[in-house]
């Protein structure tokens, strides 16, 4: 402290002790005093008065204990229906009986208030002196009251499930029973007693305020005592469940302090009420009324916008079951947006805290144009962020429940597959980029250059990288035409083979030698596929020039009906034989063309069960089936006569050791 500061304070010590001497002064005046002020009550008119005082407090705490249990059954009602509701509405029924409870006690306080100021307005009291402590009466009762509302919010002992802080039914009721005293004790007295005593000998009010004071804040400092342990067990829970990075901290660093600080913050309270000034005193409890009123609103809040994190795990069935993995997008992106929110509240609450404290001018700076840029800014960007999660959120399920094999119309196609991927992956790209875009417009950034920029990088990918994108753009078209699915059998780049893999920029070929071949679709000019809706097996069977071409059609058809007549191969046959009749005359054997038609994929093997019944027939039929062979000529002179063929046998076989 400086050399130029101790002047002052010994001013101001010697200005509370002089203060304090004409306290004691005036104090010992009003005492032997005091008898007359009482005798004045024998006085019919002031008896009278009085009278009608008391009969005004006992009317309003008679009407009060009427009203008490008003309600309570509509009350005790709620709490079932929340506790007997579905999981999945719990946080929304336990705020509705958290409301409906508060309202209901704010109704019989309006009910007892407004007769309380209708009887004062009416006369019942006489002027001025005994209606002005009618008055505060009357007022002590509504804020000891709206005090007593603040702790049903946090503290309703009617219902369990909605309560705000975690205790049972019996810690909320005696806590109830103890905070509403100890709010009454210092209402009633400091509104009510303290103002109507000062009317009279206001050295003797001051007495009586100081009195009131004391008892008061050894109450709550015995709360913040028995409470401590418990309020620190619950900080350190709460943080530990909601790792943000400023509540986690925020609870580490208060709860071993928090009742420190509290009885720290209720001390000077109490030295403000006793020795302040009026217009100190009076700054200071509307400022510290205020920040309380903002911190519980503020804890109301988050309160319940934090059950919002835990409705993933309430989800129907039914819709958990189409979408499985919903709950765990739910659970992935509601505690980011709700951290966001508490951050926002958390921002707001001491905005406004410091605003009441007059620390800072809120109103002004709402009003100025900066002002109203943040604003305008953040609630811009709070709602790009909700949307975007919420438009993907709805996508991606959607898409989800179009690939579960277990809903909708069975298991999708493999086009269906790899269009909605890529889709859901376009989707992706297209709400990052456009909800990017906007944030940044929103902020004040210049997006022009960025999305100039965009195109120039964009353009130099395009460049740099035409065969893939040539491969995409192909495969795009190749899945609209629904040219290939998993599973067919194709030819395409002159490789046939079955499909195995595919995806938007290649197909994967397996051929019946077992290898596999990935080809990109900027190499496909023209796909053949074997097995869409039907097949055909088409077969072409040479016989010996000296057949009846009747009997040969008359014994393929007896063949046609040995393979419909085959249990494992026939469901495959879906049409008739067709007979195309004699298409070459070959050079060795005449060619009869057939046709069979067949299951999408089972050309082949109704080809190759057909191929053995024809063989079977011809063979039985003794119908030829020419095959290659070779004809010695020795040739022949000019009469007709061939010359002999000497043939010599000879013996080649080897010797034996023995010979």
């Amino acid at each position: 402290m400086s050399e130029g500061q101790w002047p002052a304070l010994a001013g101001q010590l010697d200005q509370w002790r002089s203060g304090l001497f004409d306290w004691l002064s005036q104090l010992a005046e009003e005492l032997p005093a005091l008898p007359g002020i009482l005798a004045q009550l024998a006085d019919p008119t002031q008896a009278l008065a009085a009278l009608r005082l008391f009969a005004l407090i006992v009317l309003i705490l008679v009407l009060q204990r009427i009203l008490r249990g008003q309600g309570d059954q509509l009350i005790d009602r709620l709490a079932v229906w929340q506790r007997s509701g579905a999981a999945g509405l719990a946080p929304l029924r336990g705020a509705t009986v958290i409301v409906a409870a508060v309202g209901i006690h704010a109704v019989k306080i309006a009910v007892v208030a407004a007769i309380a100021y209708g009887a004062v307005l009416v006369g019942l009291v006489p002027a001025p002196t005994w209606a002005t402590a009618a008055s505060q009466f009357a007022l002590a009762f509504v804020i000891a009251e709206i005090g007593r509302l603040a702790l049903n919010a946090f503290l309703e002992p009617r219902a369990s499930s909605a309560r705000v802080l975690p205790m049972d039914d019996a810690g909320a009721t005696s806590w109830e029973s103890r905070l509403s005293a100890l709010i009454r004790a210092g209402t009633y007295g400091l509104v009510f007693a303290v103002p109507g005593i000062a009317l009279q000998v206001p050295a003797l009010a001051e007495l009586a305020q100081l009195i009131i004071v004391v008892i008061v804040l050894a109450g709550v400092l015995a709360a913040l005592r028995d409470a401590r342990a418990a309020v620190r067990a619950w900080l350190l829970d709460l943080g530990h469940r909601r790792r943000g990075l400023f509540l986690r901290p925020l609870t580490r660093v208060l709860a071993p302090v928090w009742h420190l600080l509290a009885g720290l913050y209720s001390i000077v309270m109490a030295a403000l009420l006793v020795a302040a000034p009026p217009a100190v005193l009076q700054f200071t409890v509307e400022a510290s009324a205020l920040s309380v009123v903002i911190m519980l609103i503020a804890g109301f809040i988050g309160h319940w916008l934090s059950s919002l994190a835990r409705i993933g795990r309430y989800l129907p069935a039914a819709v958990r079951t189409r979408m499985p993995m919903i709950q765990a997008r739910l659970n992935h992106w509601l505690p980011k947006l709700l951290g966001v929110v508490h951050l926002l509240l958390a921002v707001i609450a001491l905005a406004l805290i410091a605003d009441a404290w007059r620390l800072i001018d809120l109103g002004a700076w709402m009003e100025s144009s900066g002002g109203e840029s943040v604003m305008g800014a953040v609630g811009a960007l709070l709602g790009i962020g909700i949307l975007a999660v919420a438009v993907w959120i709805m996508a991606a399920s959607w898409i989800e429940d179009r690939l579960n094999p277990d809903t909708g119309s069975g298991a999708p196609g493999a086009r269906e597959k790899t269009l909605l991927a890529l889709f859901r992956n376009a989707l992706a790209i297209a709400i990052v980029t456009l909800a990017g875009m906007v944030a940044l417009a929103e902020i004040g950034i210049n997006i022009g250059p960025l999305i100039a920029g965009a195109g120039v990088i964009g353009l130099a990918i395009g460049f740099g990288a035409q065969k893939l994108v040539q491969d995409i753009i192909t495969g795009v078209f190749i899945q609209l035409e629904d040219a290939i699915h998993t599973d067919d059998f194709i030819t395409a780049a002159g490789i046939s083979g079955t499909v195995e893999r595919l995806s938007i920029r290649s197909v994967g070929l397996r051929d019946l030698s077992g290898t596999l071949h990935i080809v990109p679709f900027s190499s496909v000019d023209t796909v053949s596929n074997y097995t869409r809706d039907f097949g055909y097996h088409l077969g072409v069977y040479e016989v010996a020039y000296r057949e009846n071409i009747g009997d040969v059609v008359e014994h393929l058809q007896k063949a046609y009906e040995r393979l419909c007549g085959d249990g494992d191969i026939a469901p495959e046959v879906t049409g008739p034989l067709e007979v195309d009749g004699v298409t070459a005359l070959a050079e060795s054997s005449v060619k009869v063309r057939v046709r069979i038609r067949s299951t999408a994929g089972m050309q082949w093997a109704v080809g190759r069960a057909y191929n053995r019944y024809v063989k079977e027939v011809f063979d039985n039929a003794g119908i030829s089936i020419p095959f290659p062979h070779m004809t010695l000529y020795f040739g022949e002179d000019k009469a007709g006569n061939a010359p002999p063929a000497h043939v010599a046998l000879t013996d080649e076989s080897k010797p034996t050791k023995e010979g």
